[in-house]
């Protein structure tokens, strides 16, 4: 009997532990703000030298819009893929109030990155469907 608080407790933490695995996650973004996700795939990291290239400029060219930059694996952020219909890495998008702004994915060239996500940050004649 000495031992049965111990089994309770432990059977509280096991019973509230499993209660969250149903809900879907969300990134914690600024609404207000446009904000660029990439999405990494470890493995094919040589597929994404285009991306990187582009992040770089973007950064240079953009440093106030690009600081809040999400970089997201495969591995550990699956749960973002799903909720943004990535399939696989490489891939970027521009988030402007819960909506995509830019979507871009797959091996691609620099300028392909650079023109629509630098359209979409500068603000300037860019229309979301």
């Amino acid at each position: 009997m000495k031992g049965f608080p111990v089994y309770l407790i432990l059977f509280s933490l096991f019973i509230t532990s499993s209660c969250g695995k149903g809900e879907q996650a969300r990134l914690s973004v600024d609404k207000n703000s446009k904000q660029v996700i990439f999405f990494s795939d470890e493995k094919q990291y040589k597929r994404e030298a285009a991306y990187y290239d582009a992040l770089i400029e973007l950064k240079k060219d953009f440093p106030d819009e690009m600081e809040n930059l999400m970089v997201l694996s495969s591995k550990e952020e699956k749960k973002y893929y799903d909720e943004f219909d990535i399939k696989s890495g490489p891939a970027l998008i521009v988030l402007y109030k819960e909506k995509v702004m830019v979507r871009i994915h797959g091996i691609t060239t620099k300028e392909k990155i650079i023109q629509p996500v630098s359209k979409a940050l500068d603000g300037k004649n860019f229309k979301m469907d």
